[in-house]
């Protein structure tokens, strides 16, 4: 796990322009990215794994994305890249980001919420089992199963979104995401029924995270590396 998650040294540590200007997009919106120093270690292992299918679930407005567009650019792209975001503002963007990189042929923008682009996947699935995915006469809603499945939609909602995604890798697939930051500030007591502002949803969260990173250790492969303004999370589907 050490080595699948190093870095390369071969690659660039610059951020590519594309995402450069994303990120100054992302600060003019007030909205929120995984740390640089995730991302480019995100698009390292992808560059080592070269999978064949890959999604991102919560793509937000591709500042990720445009990552690893910047390294496929160059480089052998995979047969798939499918790129799961809830907000359909943001799915307009994604589909000019994928224009901008000329990928209309491999990669594909899936609006809408994860669990219910799931569902439809596996209906997809159960309904074209017999003549299987090259003969079916419609697009699966995901190019499942993945080699690779980043997970990036911030803290509430991480666990669930994890869950998901190892149904949707192979068997020796791997799941990259970030640890969601420690809570540090006193909350107060969180009702029973649940937590009354967004500092009291934030320590709900980290503690749900907790409970199932400890859970999923006896049964999967989970791998740590801090880096210099966050972890990356690498779990390995057994």
């Amino acid at each position: 796990m050490a080595a699948l998650l190093s870095k390369n040294p071969d690659l660039t540590r610059e951020e590519p322009d594309v995402a450069a200007s994303i990120g100054a997009q992302l600060e003019h919106m007030e909205l929120e990215s995984m740390p640089t120093s995730v991302r480019r270690r995100i698009r390292d292992v992808v560059s080592r794994v070269e999978p064949k299918r890959i999604c991102e679930i919560g793509s937000g407005i591709g500042h990720l994305s445009a990552w690893l567009f910047d390294h496929w650019e160059n480089n052998t792209h995979p047969e798939h890249f499918d790129m799961i975001e809830a907000g359909g503002k943001f799915g307009v963007i994604l589909t000019r980001l994928v224009r901008r990189f000329d990928a209309e042929g491999w990669a594909h923008v899936r609006v809408g919420d994860f669990e219910s682009i799931c569902a439809e996947n596996d209906t997809w699935n159960a309904a074209n089992a017999t003549i299987g995915e090259v003969a079916a006469t419609t697009s699966p809603p995901l190019w499942s199963p993945y080699e690779i499945a980043i997970v990036d939609v911030g803290e509430k909602g991480k666990v669930n979104a994890i869950r998901g995604a190892l149904n949707l890798v192979i068997s020796g697939g791997l799941i990259l995401t970030s640890e969601p930051e420690v809570p540090t500030d006193d909350v107060g007591d969180i009702p029973e029924s649940g937590p009354l502002n967004s500092e009291q949803e934030k320590v709900v969260a980290f503690n749900e995270w907790v409970r199932y990173i400890t859970e999923i250790s006896d049964t999967h492969t989970v791998g740590f590396v801090p880096l210099f303004e966050g972890t990356l999370v690498g779990i390995i589907r057994n």
